[in-house]
């Protein structure tokens, strides 16, 4: 059992008052959820301006333009222990906390700030989506998460489906990942 330093001293010092208390709070403790941190995603992006679908392009390919800071808030919540969701069954409740909390360019202006799905993998990524007007919809993606160094990928576009962005519209860069 994987104990933190705090929550050992505690455990230790509660076997030496009452043991048999110690143990009944241990099973629950066990039985607790495990829960992701709360993520205060800090970006910085650009738009890109030469992407090609009908190429395979490295990232170094990629030319872009401008510079937008973006912050995202991705609230604690339980860690995903079963499958993901498939893109055509429901969408799980969205925590309201889930938030962009800066965009001075207005890159997603065209729709309000909450969120309609959010699929929720973090370490390996986070899938979200808002609608603008049905069917259209704007998609972000968290991957490349490195949570030793506090960094992720962040890639922004409109869509009508999982295969059809406005090309236009395509915005992605580094992120810092503070974590509390």
């Amino acid at each position: 059992m994987k104990i933190r330093s705090l929550s050992f001293r505690v455990w230790i010092a509660c076997l030496a008052i009452l043991p048999s208390a110690c143990h009944a709070n241990e099973d629950v403790v066990k039985a607790a959820p495990a829960m992701l941190p709360n993520r205060l995603l800090t970006c910085v992006l650009g738009r890109a301006t030469n992407i090609d679908t009908k190429k395979d392009q490295k990232m170094s390919d990629i030319i872009y333009e401008g510079r937008h800071d973006f912050s995202l808030m991705l609230p604690s919540i339980p860690v995903r222990t079963g499958p993901p969701p498939e893109a055509v069954d429901a969408a799980e409740p969205v925590d309201p906390r889930t938030k962009i909390i800066l965009d001075k360019s207005g890159l997603a202006k065209d729709f309000p700030n909450r969120f309609d799905r959010v699929v929720d993998l973090w370490p390996e990524r986070v899938e979200m989506t808002t609608t603008i007007n049905d069917p259209l919809v704007n998609l972000i993606i968290v991957s490349n998460i490195d949570a030793a160094h506090g960094t992720a990928w962040l890639f922004m576009t409109q869509a009508t489906d999982v295969a059809t962005f406005d090309m236009k519209h395509i915005y992605e860069g580094p992120c810092n990942v503070a974590v509390s």
